[in-house]
């Protein structure tokens, strides 16, 4: 068969797309044009109007072929085994962009990714990395990663976070759900690598008691599991058993450390059958009126709602702010926008509206023991009885994220409104490979993304008593850090100033 590659604007593209829909895996016109009006269409409409596209077929695309070796060539039905690719450019492309300097030059910053079309009738949306920057709705912060790809032969490198539909036979939401994770984390960490479905399957075998080709899907235990046979030390969360309060608390910590998580969505609260995974990797901006209109946090502990109304402290929590979620849902176009409570509203029909998040899975690294829910009551406990009493009449806001301490060191290093001294001193200290970064500030300033509280702990530290979890502890005038070797706090006499928020894991607050 002959490689063909064709360049097309917005309004060519269904005639494109169909014609070679009927041509290449052998279907009517009339079933082709209703893939693209039914499926496609979805997902080019959320693109901005000056998206221009480059179509190449037939596409040897390594998870379809995966797929097809392990499932689809073995059934009676001839599926075909080659793929359309879709590519997407910003404005008007020509075939001398891709072989003179003039073009070349420029392709690079145009390029917003990839859509792998398969012969997975009617579910046809395979691997795909598509920028945000593409979307005319882009107005929020997620985790990218990169992607080598090519181009009519021009080698490019694709941004995004990788999506793909599911077929419904070989791979259901869950498979595709512990995929993406996997080609994210192994795209960025050397020590990960990609999963094909194939693969997963057969880790899975020994947590199942029936068969799982083809899927019925995968209980969140199996999914965790998975992810922990990967290299993870998957962490599960579950609304049940932490409340709501905690649980979306829990939730938001992890979004603002960087992390994509599994989660499990169900209507089961209204009595309803559909269970459904999909996957968190982000969240809308932070506005000055979300922040404004942020109400005082409720505490679980009466000790500390006690000395919190006592002392008249208005306590602010990061976490608490309504902000809408970016999810990768494999029923949806990549990076759908929605609210935490109502995280399928945008669904058909009242029984998939209803669905709640009742269950998070978390892919930490396995040195990583210190959890989320563990980390903000003992920051609190250190504010609010522990050495950084906070005066009465306070107001307080408190921001909690991980971080991996290379990535700390290096934003303190190149703060410019860091206080030097405590920079320096930050910036030598011993830490664990990850850490627990707690920012202290109140609504005025965190409004102009600046701190003036840091708190510093151990992420190796499970169980933290006393100040053994205490790296650091800045508050107003004064820090203090915890001596090992002489089982001991050092105190300092330094006031940390304002300080600019941390933003490197999700690029911006």
């Amino acid at each position: 068969m002959t490689g063909l590659t064709r360049i097309c604007n917005p309004t060519e593209l269904r005639t494109e797309l169909t014609a070679l829909f009927a041509n290449e895996w052998e279907i009517p016109n009339g079933t082709a044009a209703s893939i693209y009006d039914n499926v496609v269409l979805e997902s080019i409409k959320k693109l901005k109007p000056t998206v221009h596209f480059v179509i190449e077929a037939p596409y040897a695309d390594s998870m379809y072929r995966d797929t097809y070796y392990s499932y689809f060539a073995t059934k009676l039905k001839d599926y075909k085994k080659d793929c359309i690719r879709l590519s997407f450019f910003d404005g008007p492309l020509s075939a001398s962009d891709f072989r003179e300097h003039a073009g070349l030059s420029t392709l690079q910053e145009r390029y917003y990714g990839f859509m792998v079309l398969r012969p997975t009738i009617p579910n046809v949306i395979g691997r795909s990395i598509i920028h945000p920057k593409a979307l005319q709705e882009d107005n929020f912060l997620c985790v990218t990663s990169s992607y080598p790809s090519s181009v009519h032969a021009v080698k490019l490198v694709a941004e995004g976070f990788p999506h793909s539909s599911q077929d419904a036979e070989m791979i259901s939401c869950a498979e595709t759900s512990i995929w993406a994770v996997m080609e994210y984390f192994s795209s960025r960490y050397a020590e990960y690598s990609p999963v094909p479905p194939s693969m997963i399957a057969e880790i899975i075998k020994s947590r199942s008691h029936a068969r799982l080709i083809p899927t019925e899907g995968l209980l969140t235990e199996q999914i965790s599991f998975a992810i922990r046979e990967l290299g993870f030390g998957a962490k599960i969360y579950t609304r049940d058993e932490l409340g709501d309060i905690l649980f979306r608390r829990a939730f938001s910590s992890y979004i603002e450390s960087g992390l994509p998580l599994i989660l499990g969505m169900d209507n089961s609260h209204r009595t309803g059958t559909i269970g459904h995974a999909l996957i968190a990797i982000g969240r809308t901006q932070t506005t000055d009126e979300l922040t404004d209109n942020l109400l005082v946090s409720e505490e679980s502990d009466s000790d500390l709602k006690s000395i919190i109304r006592d002392k008249g402290i208005l306590f602010f929590d990061n976490d608490d702010i309504p902000r809408k979620i970016v999810f990768i849902d494999d029923n949806m176009p990549p990076y759908r926008l929605q609210s935490f409570d109502t995280p399928a509203l945008h669904y058909n029909g009242p029984d998939w509206k209803a669905c709640r998040i009742n269950e998070f899975i978390v892919p930490l690294h396995p040195k990583l023991y210190l959890e989320a829910i563990t980390a903000k009551a003992y920051i609190k406990e250190l504010l609010l009885r522990g050495t950084f009493p906070i005066a009465n009449g306070t107001e307080i806001f408190v921001r909690l994220f991980l971080a991996s301490s290379r990535s700390y060191k290096d934003y303190i290093a190149r703060s410019i409104n860091f206080n030097s001294d405590a920079r320096e001193y930050i910036t030598d200290m011993f830490m664990s490979e990850f850490i627990w970064v707690a920012e202290i500030s109140d609504k005025v300033n965190i409004k102009r993304r600046q701190a003036f509280g840091l708190f510093i702990l151990d992420a190796t530290e499970p169980n933290p008593d006393g100040y053994s979890a205490l790296i650091f502890g800045g508050y107003k005038n004064i820090f203090y850090s915890w001596n090992g070797r002489k089982n001991r706090l050092v105190k300092k006499c330094l006031d940390l100033g304002n300080f600019s928020v941390y933003i490197n894991n999700l690029k911006g607050f």
